[in-house]
């Protein structure tokens, strides 16, 4: 980094970390599913059965890209389809008790990866950067 940071230096670097954790979680995971699926899992865990346009418009994917990944989930019974009680054109997409354990085994192997990433920074470092994160999330 140059002896005066821009704020192009510091978008850089953050992308630069993002992109190494992602690369190392995907190395360390043994489930063959990616962070996106993660994503959906945990969003239908927080929000129960969804439909599918709703999980799309909520993580801001494509609708074409959520079907390809419902389809993955479902075909590795991580996820459920079910249909509308009332209406059966409207299908729900469900988090199933694989999906459950697959998404604990994803946030544990990632709480511990940024636990042995960060171990790095000192306590203030760390109390900084989340007075830093918290403010950008206030936004």
């Amino acid at each position: 980094m140059s002896e005066n940071p821009t704020l192009f230096d510091l978008l850089h670097e953050m992308d630069k970390v993002n992109a190494k954790m992602i690369l190392r979680w995907k190395k360390l995971f043994q489930v063959n599913i990616g962070i996106s699926h993660i994503l959906v899992l945990s969003y239908l865990k927080e929000n129960g059965p969804s439909r599918p346009s709703d999980i799309a418009k909520y993580l801001e994917f494509a609708p074409a890209s959520l079907t390809h990944l419902s389809d993955k989930l479902i075909d590795n019974h991580f996820c459920v389809r079910k249909a509308d009680s009332e209406d059966r054109r409207i299908s729900y997409l469900a988090i199933t008790q694989s999906g459950l354990d697959v998404l604990e085994q994803a946030t544990i192997l990632g709480q511990e990866m940024k636990k042995e990433y960060f171990k790095v920074l000192t306590d203030d470092e760390i109390a900084q950067l989340l007075i830093i994160y918290t403010k950008l999330n206030t936004q």
